[in-house]
């Protein structure tokens, strides 16, 4: 009998230690029921436009249980839609942590760094996807775009090269790689660059304008005219090239010039009427008064305009 007591005291304990794990367990699906439960909804708050909702339902789901990767992937979208790409990277972060081989992931924490001029999280985000996918085209131009917002001019050169190398006629690009080129004081290859975006796209306007202003600053209003004057044609509600094609043309000092000139003008002060910037208040009243001047030597001239 006594062997039996015993037997009964070893199952009696048994079953406790069995008991004490059933409920431990039903704990743990109790808290990822929670989280699923949460996740879903932030789901369908977003859904109604509940932002905020959302958001408090995707962190709830998260608390309840932190290995849980969706919700912060939700999140950083989230946050990146708010253009809060503080709170963006970190929930992105989150996300690639606790699913290290995703592909959107990182390109998602990647663009979130670009925005964020935040070169340290960015370049380490698309250099973990490009290891995902090495000639991803989105990578590659997020990784050329990171350093180029943030002014890191020779860094950008270097990674527009590599993802032009996979997408070549890619002209905002190619735009943009000239930009670089021009901000390293390396007029040959802006210059050549510009061209070749052109080339890639005859209607992208931003390369004709930024061509144009490569060539104003040298000193040849001449080319420059005739670049703004296409960036003008090109996208007629962009004003800064009717401004800078005035420019150009009274530069130039001829009476055929000075009458474009003044209808350059006129279109950029008609453009930005009622505006409210400042900047652009003061190149607003530098046209007035020049456009004034032109009018008096119109009429004092009998040239018609």
């Amino acid at each position: 009998m006594k062997a039996n007591f015993r037997d009964s005291k070893v199952l009696r304990t048994l079953i406790i230690v069995l008991l004490g794990i059933i409920i431990t367990s039903g704990s743990i699906l109790a808290q990822d029921n929670t989280a699923k439960e949460k996740f879903n909804e932030g789901i369908q708050a977003e859904k109604s436009g509940k932002v905020d909702a959302a958001i408090a339902a995707y962190n709830a789901a998260v608390a309840a249980d932190p290995g849980f990767a969706d919700p912060y992937l939700n999140l950083g979208a989230i946050y990146f839609g708010k253009k809060d790409y503080t709170n963006a990277i970190k929930s992105f972060k989150k996300y690639t942590e606790l699913n290290p081989k995703s592909y959107d992931g990182f390109k998602n924490l990647g663009y979130a760094c670009v925005e964020a001029k935040d070169l340290k999280n960015g370049a380490a985000a698309f250099e973990a996807g490009l290891k995902l996918k090495p000639k991803d085209v989105e990578l590659l131009k997020g990784y050329a775009n990171l350093y180029y917002k943030a002014g890191s001019w020779a860094k950008a050169i270097e990674r527009y090269k590599a993802y032009l190398a996979v997408n070549p006629k890619d002209v905002k690009a190619l735009t943009n790689l000239a930009k670089c080129y021009e901000e390293s004081d390396n007029t040959a290859d802006a210059i050549a660059t510009y061209k070749k975006a052109i080339k890639a796209n005859p209607n992208y306007h931003m390369a004709h304008f930024q061509l144009g202003s490569l060539y104003y600053a040298q000193g040849d209003y001449e080319n420059a005219a005739a670049e703004f004057e296409k960036s003008s044609e090109l996208n007629k509600k962009h004003w800064k090239s009717f401004y800078n094609l005035g420019n150009a043309r009274v530069a130039l000092e001829t009476q055929e010039d000075y009458v474009d000139g003044y209808h350059a003008y006129m279109t950029f002060l008609k453009l930005t009427s009622g505006t409210k910037s400042k900047s652009i208040k003061k190149l607003r009243k530098n046209a007035q008064d020049i456009t004034a001047k032109l009018k008096d030597y119109f009429e004092a001239e009998a040239i018609d305009y």
